[in-house]
């Protein structure tokens, strides 16, 4: 009987245990970092009454033992130090720990572990646990920064902490300096310029009267037609292949050629005025007599001889032309329309009068006296002399457009240019000499960077970078200077040069220092020590630095060092170091918290597991009264 009740009141006992534990985890539910705890049971001593026995060899089986068990009792209470969730909370200063390990506190005696990492500073600005004001423990670095492997102490963020300044050691220079940087004059073009065509004209250059190409290319088979007497001429033998670079002479030359060989007493001569004249004198009258070139209409209009040529008689093509030259006389052009620019020379002399600007200003008129003699490069020379052009005389290129090139520089830009006759309205002359801008007048372009340096007592200076391009190279002029009453040592100008693709080839200083060193304060004044600065200008043969390419860049130099800082602010990262953000924009590890895990920003959610219980009803009932007979006490 008694052994009964005491078994059943040890089960009542053992879990009210359970009772109490699951009762204390749900109580801690919102308790910071807490983990939950659980009870397993152990069976009491248990009572054999009769021993077990073996069977019998032919006889009886063997039994069981009788035993009773006397009650249970608690085994353990074990805490589940399970990873629990995290939670963020906005607050740099509140901590979890991602995996086992706890955080250390102290109240100045003795240690105390916690997964709870709710943390801040007191008035001390002490890192602590404002619940318990526990402090919190850790590693202080040195004064460079340096965490080492120090006793563990309070955790003091200092306020009033200083970087010292450091003194900067190199800048590096980047970005592309632009290929066409060189000074620039103008350059202008007239209108194409013709003139009579005469032997010395490539065919495939020239124009017809109206100005249009008369489109010859080399292997065009020139066929002559006509007829003599009414039959026809040959035209299986009597053609001419037009070769590459031929001239107006060798086409004539060739004609006359072929017409003797085939028994043909036709001849051909360039008149004066460019035309192609033939002279018949086969004693017969010549009709429908032309050269063609299949699908070539310019030419075969220029080239038709439409009427009848008598014998004896001597007619001329439509009038041909080529690209005038600098030889040809005023008198004697046409316009790229084939319109002549008709000066007026019926009482001779004509006057021109010719004027423009230079560097934005007008220049004096200029007037020239033409005649029939009066050639172009007459002309060309009386606008050099308009235009003050002392080095860069007037041409004449291959398409008959008269080049106007300038100084270089915006100081002597050219523009405006007029030619027109005194006295006089010549549209077709002052079209004819209207001039196109082929390339603007530009300066010599200068690229600079500036970068900000630090002496040694953190004081800032500026230092700037210019570079000039050498006209015609990849070499480029560089200076460094100062705003200030610095004192350059050495190292403050030099070249650098550029392959043709572009990159660096070589960066030098004048004074071969290989360094920029500068005194910080005037002669005689005390101060800082010397910086000297490596340059930085990026691999040889590489484009991680300077490049040259054409269109501009962003050139930037940047600086190492900085100027002396006091902690604005601090942050905690994820192994625990703390480091402090200085007003000089540099950040310094002031300590490390002591944990054995990694951190997470934010707290760590109780863990709590909760198992039900299934109790008998009677137990479950003597339980519920054991509890109210308690809370009535």
């Amino acid at each position: 009987m008694f052994k009964s009740l005491y078994s059943g009141v040890s089960g009542l006992g053992a879990n009210l245990t359970n009772l109490d534990v699951i009762g204390n985890n749900i109580a801690n539910s919102n308790t910071v970092g807490f983990k939950s705890g659980r009870v397993t049971f152990n069976e009491m001593l248990t009572q054999t009454i009769k021993s077990a026995s073996r069977p019998v060899s032919g006889g009886l089986g063997g039994t069981n033992p009788q035993q009773i068990g006397l009650g249970t009792m608690v085994g353990s209470i074990d805490t589940n130090f399970s990873q629990g969730n995290f939670q963020t909370t906005g607050r740099k200063t509140d901590l979890a720990i991602q995996g086992s390990g706890f955080f250390i506190l102290s109240d100045g005696n003795s240690l105390t572990y916690t997964r709870a990492g709710i943390f801040g500073l007191d008035s001390e600005n002490v890192l602590v646990n404002p619940s318990t004001g526990l402090r919190v423990q850790g590693i202080m670095a040195d004064a460079d920064g340096v965490i080492g492997a120090g006793a563990m102490t309070d955790i003091f963020i200092d306020p009033g902490q200083v970087v010292p300044a450091e003194a900067s050691t190199a800048v590096e220079l980047m970005g592309n300096l632009d290929a066409s940087s060189d000074a620039k004059g103008t350059i202008m073009e007239s209108l194409t310029f013709l003139a009579a065509a005469d032997g010395t004209d490539i065919l495939s250059d020239m124009s017809g009267q109206e100005g249009s190409t008369l489109g010859l290319n080399a292997g065009d088979i020139i066929y002559i037609n006509g007829r003599e007497q009414g039959a026809a001429v040959p035209l299986t033998t009597q053609t001419y292949s037009v070769a590459d670079g031929a001239t107006y002479a060798d086409m004539v030359s060739s004609l006359n050629t072929i017409m003797a060989a085939e028994g043909h007493n036709i001849t051909f001569v360039i008149a004066s005025d460019g035309a192609l004249e033939i002279t018949n004198n086969t004693g017969s009258v010549v009709e429908g007599f032309s050269l063609s070139v299949i699908g070539n209409t310019a030419f075969n209009s220029d080239l038709n001889y439409a009427n009848a040529i008598a014998m004896g008689e001597t007619v001329a093509s439509s009038e041909l032309r080529a690209f005038a030259d600098e030889a040809d006389c005023l008198a004697d052009l046409y316009d790229s329309d084939g319109n002549a620019l008709d000066i007026d020379l019926s009482a001779p002399p004509a006057v021109l009068n010719l004027s423009g600007t230079v560097g934005g200003d007008v220049v004096e008129m200029r007037q020239m006296d033409v005649t029939a003699a009066t050639t172009l490069a007459d002309l060309m020379t009386e606008l050099e002399y308009t235009l003050s052009l002392n080095s860069t005389p007037i041409s004449i290129n291959e398409f008959g457009q008269m080049v106007v090139e300038g100084e270089v520089g915006m100081d002597a830009a050219i523009g405006k240019i007029g030619i027109s006759e005194d006295g006089a309205i010549n549209t077709i002359l002052e079209e004819a000499f209207s001039f196109n801008q082929t390339q603007q007048a530009a300066d010599q372009q200068i690229f600079s960077m500036a970068t900000t340096v630090y002496d040694s007592l953190g004081v800032e200076h500026t230092v700037n970078f210019t570079f000039e391009k050498v006209p015609g190279l990849n070499e480029w002029i560089w200076d460094a200077t100062m705003e200030g009453n610095e004192v350059m040592i050495s190292g403050d100008s030099g070249r650098v040069r550029f392959s043709d693709t572009g990159v660096i080839t070589n960066f030098s200083f004048d004074d071969d220092s290989g360094s920029l060193t500068f005194q910080p304060q005037p002669d005689g004044a005390e101060g800082a020590a010397n910086v000297d600065l490596e340059i930085d200008y990026g691999v040889i043969g590489g484009l991680t630095g300077l490049t040259q390419f054409e269109g501009s860049g962003s050139l930037q130099a940047i600086a190492d060092g900085y100027g002396s800082g006091t902690l604005v602010d601090f942050n905690i990262d994820q192994s625990g170091v703390i480091p402090g953000i200085f007003s000089n924009d540099t950040m310094q590890d002031i300590a490390r918290e002591a944990n054995l895990a990694s951190v997470e920003f934010g707290i760590e959610v109780a863990d709590v597991r909760i198992k039900a219980i299934e109790l008998p009803d009677d137990v479950r009932e003597s339980v519920f009264r054991r509890m109210s007979a308690d809370r009535q006490k």
